[in-house]
């Protein structure tokens, strides 16, 4: 917000144009716009530091539970990405019918039906042409999908431009380097789905669609079946 509202700001006339500047003054003073300049590069420098701390931080947790297999829920905004991964692990992380209701990461550990163990992160949802800026303020969600196992792709199956949207978060993947990484898709809202939902440009890793309802879980045991068998390929021993 603050590198898109650097540029924008604009002098509210000239009664804010100068401060000071009379006899016995230090000069013409700084102009209110300069001054809220300096404070925005100011926080925006702040900011930028606490997200590197927040890398190294991130990165000594994923050291920590290297031995369990990741998979990243990913997908458009508002596909239900977080109702699934309350639905699936009883978590209780926000979920709300917005834009970007997730912000930051959440892991969650998920038992498996044989017992096996694995770990599910919520992500950030993507919209089309993910601005570079909001690339690096997510970078700590985004690097959840960079470093996990495998993706559970959450498509939201009752929007119109289901197709468009798939396109969408396939690409955003492709600019974070995670082409051809083991993917699962998840269609979401079959209650709200009223004819066949066809996704022409799934990639050839993606598993076949699971149906699945995350609100009225139902659909889940199909999608627990896939996760435990994906899971155990890039495990062979499971962990308990």
């Amino acid at each position: 917000q603050l590198q898109y509202l650097l540029p924008r700001l604009s002098g509210l006339g000239q009664v804010l144009s100068r401060l000071g500047g009379g006899i016995g003054t230090r000069g013409p003073g700084e102009t209110k716009l300069e001054t809220d300049r300096r404070r925005i590069r100011q926080r925006i420098t702040q900011l930028e530091r606490d997200v590197k701390e927040l890398q190294r931080h991130r990165a000594g947790l994923r050291r920590g539970r290297s031995e369990l297999p990741l998979f990243a829920l990913v997908g458009y905004t508002n596909a239900g990405k977080s109702t699934l991964l309350n639905a699936l692990t009883k978590a209780s992380v926000l979920a709300e019918d917005k834009l970007f209701a997730t912000l930051d990461p959440t892991t969650r550990r998920l038992v498996l039906p044989d017992r096996e163990v694995v770990l599910l992160t919520d992500t950030v949802g993507f919209i089309q042409h993910l601005p570079h800026t909001l690339v690096a303020a997510f970078r700590a969600t985004l690097e959840e999908v960079v470093e996990a196992d495998a993706l559970i792709h959450v498509v939201d199956g009752s929007h119109p431009n289901v197709e468009h949207q798939v396109k969408t978060v396939l690409e955003v993947l492709d600019e974070l380097g995670v082409h051809g990484k083991p993917m699962i898709t998840a269609i979401n809202k079959r209650d709200r789905i009223e004819g066949p939902t066809l996704i022409r440009s799934l990639p050839p890793e993606a598993t076949r669609p699971v149906l699945v309802s995350a609100l009225h879980r139902t659909g889940l045991d199909g999608l627990l079946d896939e996760i435990g068998a994906l899971a155990h390929r890039l495990h062979p021993h499971p962990t308990r």
